[in-house]
C-alpha cells in the first residue's frame, strides 16, 4: 500500500512538472459586425408589413490556456469565448386616417394601416471547451478535439403602432444550452522577420435544451386590452463553425517569446434560434379570434464577422 502511495506521488509530481513546463495564455478581443443574417419578424397575417432586424454590432472575447505536453505528445487547450451583440431596426409610414384599430387593420387586410414597427435585438453567448491537442508533421500543424459547452440567448423586442391608438408589443426570448464534441486544427506558416501566418478552424456539434418564450401585449388608447405568454421547449441540435486567419509577430514588450496577432474571424451558429412567429391572439374590438400562423424558420442561423487582436504570453 505504501509503494502504491509513493507511485501515485511520483506520477503526480511528474505530471505537474510537465504542466508547469510549457504553459501559455492567449487572449483575444474583437469588434464584431452583424451576426449578419436577417431576422424576419412578421405580423400575424401573411399580407401584413414585416420588419427585418439584423443581429447588430458588439464584441467577442476569448481566453485560451494551453499546455503543450500534458502526457507525452498530447497537450491540453482550455478555452472560453464570450460574445455580446445588439441591433435595432424600424419601419414606418404616414398616418392613414382611413384606417382604425379594428380587426381588419390587425389582420393586414387594409393596406398601409401600420404606422410604425420598431425592434431591439440582443444576442449573447458563452462557449467553454476542453480540447486535447496533438502536433503532427514538422510541428507547424496542430489537431484538437474534445468536449465543449454552449450557452446562448437571443432576445427580440418588437413594437407595432397602428392608427387609432392600437399598439402591439411582442417580446421573443430564445435560449439554448447544450454539450457537444468540438474538433479543430491550427496551422502556422513562417514568414520573414519572425512573423507567421496562422490559420485556425473549428467545428462543433451540440445537443441540448432550447426554450422559446413569447410575451405578447396589446393596448388600445394606452389601456391594456390583452396579454398572452406562449412557451415552447424542445431538444435542438446546433452546429457551430469558426474560421480565423491571422498574422502574428514578436511582442517582446509583453515578455520573452510573447507574440501578438491581428486577424479576422467568421463564426456561425446553425440551428440555434427559432424565428417563427406563432403567437395566437383573441378577438380585437369584438372581432373573431386570429389563428396562429408561422413566419420564419424553426431552426435558423446566426453568424458574425469580426476583426480581432490577440496576445500570447508564455507563463514559464
Amino acid at each position: 500500500m505504501k509503494n502504491i502511495h509513493i507511485g501515485i506521488v511520483v506520477m503526480s509530481t511528474s505530471l505537474f512538472a510537465q504542466v508547469a513546463a510549457a504553459d501559455e495564455l492567449t487572449l483575444r478581443g474583437s469588434f464584431a459586425s452583424g451576426f449578419a443574417n436577417d431576422y424576419i419578424y412578421a405580423l400575424e397575417d401573411q399580407t401584413a408589413e414585416t420588419i427585418d432586424t439584423d443581429y447588430g454590432f458588439g464584441g467577442l472575447g476569448s481566453a485560451n490556456y494551453k499546455i503543450d505536453s500534458l502526457y507525452g505528445d498530447v497537450g491540453l487547450d482550455l478555452g472560453l469565448q464570450l460574445g455580446l451583440l445588439t441591433g435595432s431596426d424600424d419601419t414606418g409610414g404616414e398616418l392613414n386616417s382611413d384606417c382604425d384599430a379594428g380587426i381588419e387593420t390587425f389582420l393586414g387586410l387594409i393596406e398601409d394601416c401600420q404606422d410604425r414597427a420598431d425592434t431591439e435585438n440582443t444576442t449573447a453567448f458563452a462557449e467553454v471547451s476542453a480540447l486535447a491537442t496533438y502536433t503532427i508533421g514538422s510541428g507547424n500543424t496542430e489537431l484538437l478535439g474534445g468536449l465543449s459547452f454552449l450557452k446562448m440567448r437571443n432576445d427580440v423586442d418588437a413594437e407595432y403602432l397602428f392608427p387609432g391608438g392600437f399598439e402591439n408589443f411582442v417580446d421573443r426570448d430564445t435560449e439554448f444550452s447544450g454539450f457537444g464534441l468540438k474538433l479543430g486544427a491550427r496551422h502556422t506558416i513562417p514568414l520573414q522577420n519572425g512573423m507567421n501566418f496562422n490559420l485556425e478552424g473549428f467545428v462543433a456539434q451540440y445537443r441540448g435544451d432550447r426554450t422559446l418564450q413569447i410575451d405578447d401585449e396589446e393596448t388600445d388608447q394606452g389601456a391594456p386590452s390583452q396579454f398572452e405568454t406562449v412557451k415552447f421547449e424542445d431538444t435542438a441540435d446546433v452546429t457551430t463553425f469558426e474560421l480565423s486567419p491571422s498574422i502574428s509577430m514578436p511582442a517582446e514588450w509583453a515578455g520573452q517569446n510573447a507574440t501578438m496577432e491581428f486577424g479576422v474571424s467568421y463564426k456561425l451558429f446553425s440551428g440555434v434560434v427559432d424565428t417563427r412567429n406563432v403567437v395566437e391572439h383573441g378577438g380585437v374590438n369584438g372581432g373573431a379570434e386570429i389563428d396562429a400562423f408561422s413566419e420564419g424558420d424553426e431552426n435558423d442561423d446566426i453568424s458574425a464577422t469580426s476583426i480581432f487582436a490577440g496576445l500570447t504570453i508564455p507563463l514559464n
